[in-house]
């Protein structure tokens, strides 16, 4: 298929920047984890010698590895899911047949014995949730946590005016707003890379019946469970037919958060740029009829790509966890949905990075924004006169916010000294510090997470 054909614009307009997705999240991709998880389901009960009156064999054969050699094998799978009507069954089918032309059909009746196609499937999406987002997802969010880490040293102390309900408020430094941001992701982060989904192995409606039926004697839960942690998911030994999406959820949840974390600092970034404190690189045509506009595209694109992924990310969270009686097929038609929402996510992650490539920091309007605002002061006089045991301090500095000089004159002692020599560009409090306690952080979580797998 042509990317000018593409219904999806994850995979027309914007597959370049998701192109590593489709190593995971592409039909073929689920197909190949389908085999890799049936061939590995074969080596352990032969090792395990779980079906010990029915195959003879003692050892895995080396041939086993080369099932997925060669070029048509997808295409062969497909053409049989079409005369059957069914993906696991095609992979059964196909995988039968691959193994009597190696020369192993002792093994072929043992294909996906006892097992039910959620068994194959739940390990199979899992695995590959998993390493999508640890190799795809936090790689990504890692460089952008890097780039806000460095930022945040690097204008620790700037100071420029900050913002509450809109409104001037007190000083704060450039550094520390990026650090918070910084020191949110990071925290984030580091508990994503934790999370891993349930998986499960234990036939049609989570009884182990066919499994048990064949060997009575076998310890099939302890085989389930040592399994499943071998495919570095979660075991689960009660379950409908399909694996619990509880973990799954935790994972989206916290991409959800990541997501918001993003949207935010996108948005903040837009305001700085709106009131001059902040422009950008001209490196792209702004507007088709206006020859001066640089606009902040990258922020306002990655705010819709955030949106985008957050609403697939909760149907995903909530409606995952719901089948009816033991098993039904609507949660089969979302889990299709996995790559479309983290791709979203991925290229408004990629979409702010090269927001802040291309940031240029205006410090000169910075410091003449803060130098037209004196009244930003207030607190400290007000918070001055009070220690000196004036209770309508507050009061006073209320009612003549316009007269801050002459109030400060009057009040006393080394307190009203400091506060007359009191610049407002130095009334930023601990701003410096949290910005490198900030950085700091971001930096050990980078270092923790660029080597995860």
């Amino acid at each position: 298929m042509s990317v000018r054909d593409a219904i999806s614009p994850v995979d027309g307009r914007y597959r370049k920047e998701v192109e590593e997705l489709a190593s995971y999240f592409s039909e073929k991709a689920l197909f190949k984890e389908r085999i890799e998880i049936e061939i590995e389901y074969l080596k352990a009960i032969i090792k395990r010698n779980a079906f010990k009156d029915y195959l003879k064999l003692n050892r895995v054969p080396a041939k086993l590895n080369k099932v997925l050699e060669g070029e048509r094998w997808y295409e062969e799978i497909k053409e049989i899911e079409r005369r059957v009507g069914h993906d696991v069954k095609a992979v059964e089918i196909w995988l039968k047949g691959r193994l009597e032309s190696l020369g192993l059909g002792e093994l072929a009746p043992f294909v996906h014995l006892g097992l039910t196609s959620e068994d194959i499937n739940g390990i199979a999406q899992g695995r590959i949730l998993l390493r999508a987002v640890r190799e795809a997802m936090i790689r990504a969010y890692v460089a952008l946590l890097k780039k806000l880490s460095e930022l945040a040293k690097r204008y620790s102390d700037r100071a420029f005016l900050a913002r509450t309900h809109g409104i001037p408020a007190v000083p704060t430094t450039f550094g520390k707003e990026l650090g918070v941001f910084a020191f949110r992701l990071a925290n984030e982060l580091e508990e994503l890379a934790k999370r891993r989904p349930y998986g499960k192995l234990s036939g049609a409606v989570g009884c182990f019946n066919a499994l048990r039926f064949l060997n009575p004697k076998f310890d099939w839960l302890k085989f389930s469970e040592e399994f499943v942690k071998s495919m570095g998911l979660i075991p689960t030994l009660l379950s409908k037919q399909i694996v619990p999406h509880e973990k799954t959820s935790e994972i989206f949840h916290y991409i959800i958060t990541i997501n918001n974390i993003m949207q935010e600092l996108a948005r903040d970034l837009w305001y700085y740029q709106a009131l001059g404190l902040i422009r950008f690189k001209k490196v792209r045509v702004g507007s088709s009829t206006m020859p001066h506009k640089v606009n902040p595209v990258d922020l306002e694109n990655a705010e819709g790509q955030i949106d985008a992924s957050n609403y697939l990310l909760f149907l995903l969270a909530y409606r995952l966890q719901q089948t009816r009686m033991q098993r039904d097929l609507s949660d089969s038609t979302l889990k299709r949905l996995y790559g479309q929402a983290l791709a979203h996510s991925l290229i408004a992650c990629k979409r702010i990075c090269r927001a802040l490539d291309l940031m240029i920091v205006d410090e000169k309007a910075m410091e003449d924004e803060l130098s037209k605002h004196q009244e930003c002061l207030s607190e400290a006089v007000q918070v001055s006169l009070r220690a000196l045991g004036d209770i309508k301090g507050y009061e006073r500095v209320f009612e003549k916010v316009n007269e801050l000089e002459e109030i400060k004159r009057k009040v006393r002692g080394e307190i009203g000294k400091r506060l007359r020599e009191l610049r407002l560009n130095e009334y930023v409090g601990f701003a410096k510090e949290l910005a490198l306690l900030a950085s700091r952080r971001a930096e050990e979580v980078v270092k923790r997470l660029s080597s995860i797998r």
